[in-house]
């Protein structure tokens, strides 16, 4: 599989009992059932090949900074230009936008909020997942504190480290929120720093991204000890976080993510 789409192309499980289950399902709970949406930085397209087989109604675009394999008809697809902050739309194109683990990804999320509220039509509605890894207590912190501030830009490319009180500064400026979940709390969060502070290890990144279920697909079955070991530890955690993120859905406070769903202010 290419590098370029290491984030997996199939259709995601809403009813899986782990964390990209719960992410599709806020999403597709969340998006309207007719009208056109958009997903920034939308990779293989593996959410919206999911909003595609629940909302079949919808008119579907992705756009990404990467080329696209996109090689079907799930969704039409507009590349970014990485030089600037710009989303390939015109104005009041969308009646949804979904940015699933992205502004942690980008530059400038201030201009890509801009971006985003520009073209949403007239109560339009972000749905987004945003990890929290800005957070003073927080086992990213321990992590970047041992390994190098710069650990999670090196393992999974997020260059942006945000605080809940980031986020909210950067909604509150330009959209209304109406709906708000949090997710990776203590035992996610500990499983999600550990893993990929753990992959800057060579060999550990090499099997990971190579080897892992939710990324190179379910249907492939695990090559080898090494293989089937770590993909049965994915499972077990990703259940033990789901769990969790369940049922402290409406607690902030040790959280690092949250779901939400905003309307851009009226001017």
């Amino acid at each position: 599989m290419s590098v370029a789409f290491r984030w997996g192309n199939e259709v995601v499980d809403v009813e899986a009992r782990d964390l990209p289950g719960l992410k599709a399902s806020f999403l597709v709970r969340n998006t309207p059932s007719e009208g056109a949406v958009t997903e920034i930085g939308c990779g293989g397209g593996k959410m919206l090949r999911t909003l595609r087989l629940h909302r079949p109604a919808l008119d579907l675009h992705g756009c990404d900074v990467r080329d696209s394999e996109v090689s079907d008809d799930a969704f039409t697809f507009a590349k970014l230009d990485p030089a600037t902050s710009l989303l390939p739309y015109a104005s009041a194109s969308f009646d949804a936008v979904a940015v699933m683990d992205v502004l942690e990804h980008v530059p400038e999320p201030a201009s890509t909020l801009d971006e985003i509220a520009r073209i949403l039509k007239p109560g339009g509605r972000l749905v987004a997942f945003v990890p929290v890894e800005g957070e003073r207590f927080s086992a990213y912190t321990v992590f970047r504190t041992l390994l190098g501030r710069d650990i999670y830009a090196r393992t999974k490319e997020h260059i942006q480290a945000f605080s809940h009180e980031d986020i909210d500064a950067l909604l509150d400026a330009r959209f209304e929120v109406e709906a708000r979940e949090y997710a990776y709390h203590v035992l996610g969060q500990t499983m999600d720093a550990t893993l990929y502070a753990a992959t800057g290890i060579p060999a550990i990144g090499r099997l990971f991204w190579s080897e892992n279920r939710y990324y190179v697909g379910a249907a492939k079955k695990p090559a080898g000890i090494a293989s089937r070991v770590m993909n049965g530890a994915l499972q077990t955690a990703n259940l033990v976080a789901w769990a969790e993120s369940r049922a402290l859905a409406r607690v902030r406070s040790l959280s690092a993510g949250t779901l939400f769903v905003a309307r851009k202010r009226r001017a």
